[in-house]
């Protein structure tokens, strides 16, 4: 199967299980990129509205890279040094907090050996469909945050039925409502349009089987 064929069955599927606990580590994934981008800009005296268009800036270059290199030898590498960089980042994070998150630390254990395993049977197959789960994450991420969070702002019902906006981690459209006298919703539509041009451009590329 070619890498965009496997970039659109992901994207799709991540559509329906984003929100639920099965995909919660990659929610950390997404968050904890984000929340370095953030951090870094807090550090240097940024606003509110500039920390949110650092979250956007790096998560989609982030995204784009990680597309560049599904068409390389470091695709089947790639979900490695994310799981275990997601883990680290877990030790670095509780060190730092002072406690350490249970339920966080068990779903990125048990993506890890998920992972390894991988790595044992060698299955170069698996290991492509795990580059692209991690990869077309952040998009779905990004497409929650920019899209769906806002939706589920705007009335308590979508609220309740966008179970997608679950274990959000993402503060880009917020500091933007009202801007320009636009709601929160089409600063979120206008981003997310940003977003997806260089995504589908690369993701629609020939990619290798």
């Amino acid at each position: 199967m070619r890498s965009n064929e496997r970039a659109g069955i992901v994207s799709v599927i991540m559509l329906f299980l984003w929100g639920t606990l099965l995909t919660e580590p990659l929610h950390i994934f997404a968050d904890y990129i984000a929340g370095a981008a953030r951090l870094s800009v807090k550090g240097i005296g940024g606003n509110d509205i500039l920390c949110a268009l650092a979250e956007f800036a790096v998560l989609l270059m982030v995204m784009l890279l990680m597309q560049k290199l599904i068409n390389t030898k470091a695709e089947t590498f790639m979900p490695c040094v994310i799981a275990i960089g997601s883990a680290l980042a877990f030790c670095l994070k509780s060190f730092t907090d002072g406690r350490i998150d249970l339920k966080k630390g068990i779903l990125l254990a048990i993506a890890l050996a998920a992972v390894m395993l991988f790595y044992i049977f060698k299955s170069e197959s698996l290991l492509k469909w795990a580059a692209a789960v991690y990869t077309y994450s952040i998009s779905t991420a990004l497409l929650n945050a920019l899209v769906f969070v806002p939706l589920s702002k705007m009335n308590g019902v979508l609220g309740k039925i966008l179970y997608i906006t679950r274990y959000n981690g993402l503060h880009i459209t917020g500091p933007f409502a009202g801007i320009a006298g636009l709601p929160e919703l089409v600063w979120g539509l206008f981003f997310a349009i940003v977003a997806a041009l260089p995504i589908i451009f690369l993701a629609t590329q020939k990619g290798k089987a």
